[in-house]
């Protein structure tokens, strides 16, 4: 049995990279783990542009992240639930960090055997300043990564 790690934003590409996962998955009696990462972002990410946040953003920190949390939650229970998983053994994990690092992380403290994932999601701007999630992920992660265009 595979144990597959398919992190997911909700964009198109990263569910056809689902879908492909879960075709493997089929084949297998796979596995199937799907995940979400919530960024918040932080001051210092703006300060680096000669930007400052107001004092709002830190105090409003906690309720932002328990809401980017719930939309996150409720997101990847739609994505999973429009996918035809079948009967294989599937579980859902939303974590906050940046998302390069907490798949990575996810990845090889519960061993898995693939990793699926989109070329790109929604954040075009945030690849532009910061590189690729996934490109990350490939050069780092302890197992395959399978890239789905």
């Amino acid at each position: 049995m595979l144990k597959i790690l398919i992190p997911t934003d909700g964009s198109p590409v990263s569910i056809k990279a689902a879908e492909k996962a879960i075709a493997l998955g089929k084949l297998t009696n796979g596995e199937l783990t799907f995940v979400t990462v919530v960024n918040m972002p932080s001051e210092e990410r703006y300060a680096m542009f000669g930007m400052t946040v107001e004092k709002q953003f830190t105090a409003n920190r906690k309720e932002m992240l328990k809401k980017l949390v719930e939309e996150e939650t409720k997101m990847l229970r739609i994505v999973v639930r429009n996918l035809d998983t079948g009967d294989l053994n599937i579980s859902q994990r939303v974590i906050v960090g940046k998302a390069a690092d907490e798949i990575i992380k996810l990845a090889e403290e519960e061993n898995f055997d693939y990793i699926f994932m989109g070329r790109r999601g929604f954040s075009k701007a945030e690849r532009f300043f910061i590189g690729s999630v996934t490109q990350k992920v490939i050069s780092t992660a302890p197992c395959p990564v399978i890239i789905v265009n």
